[in-house]
């Protein structure tokens, strides 16, 4: 495996600490904890990894909440067997990981809505070569997700670019690089024309039966090289 430019290591690192960071708050969990207070052991925590900012604040869903925008309540609260999504974007003076997971607390079994949203993220992982384009990301997610009867919520983008501390985006970083990714050129979207370069965050969103999970990682692509940041291999990705 070939050294990263010193930019994307940084990004490595991050994402690497960003899982050590879900490890550490998911072996925490507790029953009768409430999204709120989650939200707010994240927040705690993130310091003692090494990161100093957020470039997106903890997202913290119970009960495989469909919508995206969803506040961490302090009345939805953590039983056995209820859905939990986790995602997290800290960062550094100089990067910042986006790494997300879903599961059943506190039993083995796990929901089909879960296992789908692992397998989409894989699959959409898997699909991305510097031979596509960003739109081409989207329709392979679409696809996928409608041969298994799942669907991607009417969302428009199933992730965004991530972008490096460098020219603008150095200036009030991370809120800079936050800001950028709603634009339309930076998200994996069914119209962007772009090829794959660089390195993207990946999230689809499986909806099915009411409920909706998403597992997110970050895929550097240059050239020739193909690296899932934060792993040591592809097989890692969807795991904690």
């Amino acid at each position: 495996m070939s050294t990263l430019p010193p930019e994307i290591a940084a990004f490595d690192h991050a994402q690497r600490m960003t899982i050590e960071l879900m490890r550490a708050v998911v072996d925490n969990l507790e029953a009768g904890m409430s999204e709120l207070a989650v939200y707010e052991l994240a927040m705690e925590q993130a310091g003692a990894f090494g990161f100093t900012d957020w470039f997106a604040k903890p997202e913290v869903r119970f009960d495989g909440a469909r919508s995206i925008f969803h506040r961490p309540s302090p009345k939805r609260i953590l039983q056995k067997g209820t859905l939990v999504e986790l995602d997290f974007a800290p960062s550094t003076g100089n990067a910042f990981g986006d790494f997300g997971i879903g599961f059943a607390f506190g039993t083995d079994e796990e929901p089909m809505i879960v296992a789908e949203a692992r397998d989409a993220c894989k699959a959409v992982c898997g699909f991305a070569s510097r031979f596509k384009t960003v739109g081409e990301l989207y329709v392979f997610a679409e696809s996928w997700a409608n041969n298994r009867r799942v669907s991607l919520g009417g969302a428009r983008s199933v992730g965004h670019i991530v972008p490096l501390c460098e020219g603008a985006f150095a200036t009030a970083w991370p809120k800079s690089a936050r800001m950028a990714i709603f634009l339309r050129r930076c998200q994996i979207h069914f119209l962007n024309p772009r090829r794959v370069i660089g390195i993207y965050a990946i999230s689809p969103r499986v909806v099915a039966n009411g409920q909706a999970m998403c597992f997110e990682e970050m895929v550097y692509i240059e050239g020739d090289e193909k690296r899932i940041l934060g792993r040591n291999s592809e097989d890692e990705i969807g795991t904690l």
